[in-house]
C-alpha cells in the first residue's frame, strides 16, 4: 500500500539503477509515486532530517531494478487466445494450468483427437468451432482441409497458427468463416487447402471475434493477462497496435480492468495506423490527436494513456514463415507475404510522420526492414525530423548493412526475444539456413551502429517473461542448447537496458521511467539474485519477489502467479 504524503524510505541489499551516473545504491525514498533520492540511508539524511518518514526493511534482503518493461504486447490478442485450447510446441503456465509442449505430429495429432472426444463426450453443439491455438508445421507436421475433415468431418475445427497470423480449417470451419465469400477477392484465402493467412485471417477474425471476444469473457482473460504481467516483474507495458480488433471495446474493457491503480503495472497504447483509418477516416488525425491532447502517458501519472506513436506493419509474420526474404530465398522455395506493400506502407506513414508522430514498424524479413529503411530516407529527405525514434519491431532477419544503415538514419530496433531462443534450430534445418537462422535479432550490430536496442515478448507470439529475453540476447543460446552468432551477442548490461532504460527511450517515457532517479515514478522489481553477478543463462532463475509502480508495492506472494508460472518456453 502507499501512504500519501509520507516519505517512505526502502532499503534493500542492492539498487541497480541503470544510470550510469550512480549505478549502485541502497536506499531509495518515495513518496506520493514519484523518488525523491536514490543513495544510501547516509546520503539520504536531509530528507530524513526534513521530512516525516518511515523506513520499510520488506527488500532488505533484496535486489532492486528500475521495473521492467514490455514495450510490445497484445493485451487484446492474448485475451482473446486465453478463450481457446492450447496445443502449443513450447510449455506454457497459463491461468488455466499447465500447457505441456507438444513437438512431434503424432503426438500433435493426438492432442487434437482428444479434445475433439473431450467436446463430443460434453455434447458440444456441432455448429459450434473449436479453436485451438499453437499449431507450428515444423513441430506438428503439414495439415489442410483433407486431414482435418478426416479428424472431424462435421463440426468446424480451426487451428489458429502460433503466429497468430494463420488459421487452418476443415471444410465445416471454411463455411464457418465464410471463407468462399472472402476468397473471391483475398488470395490469402486457400480454399483448397483451408488456410486463411495475413489479409485472409483478418476476413476470418471478423466471425471468430464474437466468440473469442465476448465481453465478461474477455475482462475476465483481461484479468488473467494483468496477472501475468505482474508475475514477469513487468511494471509497463505497451500495447502495440490499439485497435487491431475492436478499438471501442478494447478501449472500454481497458478502463474497466487495467486503469484501477492496483492493477500493479501502467499500459501506454500504441495506435494501429491502419485500422484507425478505416474507422475513422477524414476524421482520422483530429481524432487521434484529441486521443493524445492531454498526454496521459507522458505528463500525469495514469495507468492507462495514449502515446503520440503510430504502428504499421511491413511484412508477414516470422513464425509462419511469411515474412519477405532476399537472397536466394527460402528453401523450399515458398515465398513470404507483404502486410503493407512498401509503395503503400510509405503512403501510410507520410501523414503520421508530417504531423510529428512517432512512426513504430512491424517487421521481420531482411525485404521488410529494407522497405522501412527506404520508406525513412524519404521521409528524412522530404521533411527532416530531428529525434524521430522509428522503431523496428519484431527484426527477425537483416544485414549488417542494414544495421548500419539504422545507425546513420536514427532507426531503432526492438526485436522478439523469443524468436532465436524458441526458432533457430528447426529454422536452420527447413526454411532459413544456418547463416540467417544463427543472425536473427542481430542486436549487437543494432548497439554498435549507435542505435539503441529493445527485447519484448509480443505476447502472445511469446511468454511475459523479460529476464529470458534480455538472458537469450547474451547467450544467443536456443532452447536445444546451440549457442547462434556469439558475435552478435549483447553484454549483460545491454540486456539489462532493452528491457529498462532502452525501452522506456524508445516510447519516449524514459523521462519518467526505466531507471531509478530523483524524479521519475517510483517504479522498480525486487529479485532474489543480482542480474549482473550471475551468469546471463541464469537469468530466467532470478525469483521475482514483487514489483512496486507508482509507489504501491505488489507482494507476489498475493498474486496467484509467480514468477515460476508466468509463461516461460524452456
Amino acid at each position: 500500500m502507499r501512504t500519501d504524503g509520507l516519505l517512505t524510505v526502502y532499503v534493500a541489499k542492492l539498487i541497480r539503477t541503470m544510470e550510469p551516473a550512480a549505478s549502485e545504491a541502497t536506499a531509495i525514498a518515495v513518496r506520493d509515486g514519484v523518488i525523491a533520492e536514490v543513495g544510501t540511508l547516509e546520503s539520504l539524511r536531509p530528507w530524513l532530517d526534513h521530512h516525516e518518514h518511515v523506513i520499510d526493511e520488506r527488500f532488505g534482503n533484496e535486489v532492486l531494478l528500475p521495473g521492467l518493461i514490455d514495450p510490445h504486447v497484445h493485451p487484446s490478442l492474448m485475451a482473446a487466445l486465453l478463450a481457446t485450447d492450447w496445443v502449443t510446441p513450447e510449455p506454457w503456465d497459463l491461468p488455466s494450468g499447465r500447457i505441456n509442449a507438444t513437438t512431434t505430429p503424432i503426438a500433435y495429432m493426438e492432442r487434437l483427437k482428444s479434445l475433439i472426444r473431450r467436446d463430443n463426450e460434453a455434447g458440444k453443439p456441432t455448429q459450434e468451432p473449436l479453436i485451438v491455438f499453437g499449431y507450428h508445421e515444423q513441430f506438428h507436421g503439414p495439415v489442410g482441409r483433407v486431414l482435418l475433415d478426416e479428424l472431424e468431418p462435421d463440426r468446424p475445427l480451426i487451428l489458429w497458427q502460433r503466429s497468430f497470423h494463420e488459421l487452418w480449417c476443415n471444410s465445416a470451419g471454411l463455411e464457418f468463416l465464410d471463407a468462399a465469400v472472402g476468397a473471391e477477392w483475398d488470395p490469402h484465402i486457400e480454399l483448397e487447402t483451408g488456410r486463411l493467412y495475413e489479409s485472409g485471417m483478418t476476413w476470418g477474425l471478423n466471425t471468430l471475434m464474437p466468440i473469442v471476444l465476448e465481453p465478461k469473457l474477455f475482462r475476465r482473460s483481461l484479468s488473467d493477462f494483468a496477472s501475468l504481467v505482474r508475475a514477469g516483474g513487468i511494471t509497463t507495458i505497451v500495447d502495440a497496435g490499439l485497435g487491431n480488433l475492436d478499438i471501442d471495446m478494447e478501449l472500454s474493457a481497458y478502463r474497466d480492468v487495467l486503469e484501477d491503480d492496483s492493477i500493479g503495472f501502467a499500459t501506454h497504447l500504441m495506435l494501429s495506423a491502419g485500422r484507425v483509418r478505416q474507422k475513422w477516416r477524414d476524421e482520422l488525425f483530429d481524432v487521434a490527436e484529441a486521443m493524445v491532447a492531454e498526454r496521459p502517458s507522458t505528463t500525469t501519472r495514469k495507468r492507462l494513456g495514449i502515446l503520440k506513436a503510430a504502428k504499421l506493419f511491413a511484412d508477414g509474420a516470422f513464425i509462419a514463415q511469411l515474412m519477405k526474404v532476399g537472397g536466394l530465398g527460402y528453401i523450399d522455395g515458398h515465398e513470404g507475404a507483404w502486410m503493407i506493400e512498401p509503395a503503400q506502407l510509405l503512403k501510410l506513414a507520410r501523414p503520421w510522420w508530417e504531423r510529428g508522430w512517432d512512426i513504430h514498424i512491424h517487421t521481420n524479413g531482411d525485404l521488410g526492414v529494407e522497405a522501412c529503411l527506404d520508406m525513412a530516407r524519404t521521409l528524412l529527405t522530404e521533411s527532416p525530423r530531428f529525434d524521430h525514434r522509428t522503431t523496428l519491431h519484431h527484426f527477425g532477419v537483416s544485414t549488417t548493412a542494414q544495421t548500419r544503415a539504422m545507425g546513420q538514419l536514427g532507426v531503432h530496433a526492438s526485436a522478439n526475444g523469443y524468436y532465436l531462443h524458441l526458432f533457430a534450430d528447426t529454422f536452420a534445418q527447413e526454411w532459413l539456413g544456418t547463416e540467417r537462422s544463427s543472425q536473427m535479432t542481430r542486436l549487437g550490430s543494432v548497439v554498435a551502429s549507435g542505435s539503441t536496442a529493445s527485447v519484448h515478448s509480443d505476447v502472445p507470439m511469446g511468454p511475459l517473461a523479460p529476464l529470458l529475453a534480455a538472458s537469450a540476447m547474451v547467450t544467443r543460446t536456443t532452447s536445444n542448447g546451440t549457442v547462434m552468432a556469439p558475435g552478435e551477442a549483447l553484454t549483460a548490461e545491454q540486456a539489462l537496458r532493452t528491457i529498462t532504460i532502452d525501452a522506456a527511450y524508445q516510447m519516449r517515457l524514459d523521462h519518467r521511467i526505466g531507471s531509478l532517479a530523483a524524479g521519475k515514478d517510483a517504479d522498480f522489481v525486487a529479485l532474489g539474485d543480482d542480474p549482473l553477478a550471475m551468469d546471463p543463462a541464469d537469468w530466467p532463475t532470478i525469483e521475482i519477489l514483487g514489483t512496486v509502480s507508482r509507489g504501491i508495492v505488489t507482494d507476489h506472494d498475493e498474486d496467484e502467479h509467480r514468477a515460476g508460472s508466468s509463461p516461460v518456453a524452456t
